[in-house]
């Protein structure tokens, strides 16, 4: 795998929750690019400062969906906001494998050993560790890595894996039935277990 589609759009943001919302909700009316551009840069229904801004947010977004299909993006806005959440973190995986293998030696390892909380540096080890595995890792500047570390972080904060970004504890998630349920439908079973950190 190339390292730019192991760690996919993890630049453009975290979870983008309410931003990924508007975008679910054009997205399953099928839209020109003409309309698509209307809404996103004329209209600003994004209300962000700049129209590249939103343009930006609204493509990262518009990827994670079309990754995941139709189907998904339509049940997207009719979950409760719990499995709405873990939705978009199953999308953000799937966008950037790279959250696989930070969950796996990261969170499960800790939970394994019994600790109680990731360390703050663990994002910048285990990219020191993954450059051996994937050394074109070390092309992208120090900076970059650390705000994509930032979004995983904050990803995993938002869906309940870590207490809060500065307090790193770890918490247990359990996939609500319906999410479980979407993901068999979708093909994407293989993210039940890694979303609850069991292997």
């Amino acid at each position: 795998m190339k390292v730019k589609q192991y760690l996919g759009d993890l630049n453009g943001g975290g979870l983008l929750i309410t931003e990924s919302r508007t975008i679910a909700e054009i997205q399953v009316k099928k839209l020109s690019k003409k309309e698509w551009r209307q809404l996103i840069v004329d209209e600003n229904i994004l209300q962000k400062k700049s129209s590249q801004t939103a343009l930006r947010f609204a493509n990262v977004i518009r990827k994670r969906l079309e990754a995941m299909g139709d189907l998904y993006t339509q049940l997207l806005l009719d979950v409760s906001e719990r499995a709405y959440i873990q939705l978009l973190m199953a999308a953000f995986i799937v966008q950037s494998p790279v959250i696989v293998d930070f969950m796996r030696e990261c969170l499960l390892e800790a939970r394994r050993t019994y600790k109680p909380d990731i360390p703050n540096d663990a994002w910048v080890r285990f990219i020191d560790d993954r450059i051996k595995v994937v050394p074109e890792l070390s092309s992208y500047s120090e900076s970059t890595l650390k705000r994509m570390g930032s979004n995983v972080i904050k990803a995993l904060v938002d869906t309940g894996y870590l207490k809060s970004t500065r307090q790193r504890k770890i918490q247990a998630v359990y996939l609500l039935p319906e999410v479980k349920e979407l993901l068999i439908k979708i093909n994407k079973e293989e993210l039940i277990d890694v979303m609850e950190c069991t292997q």
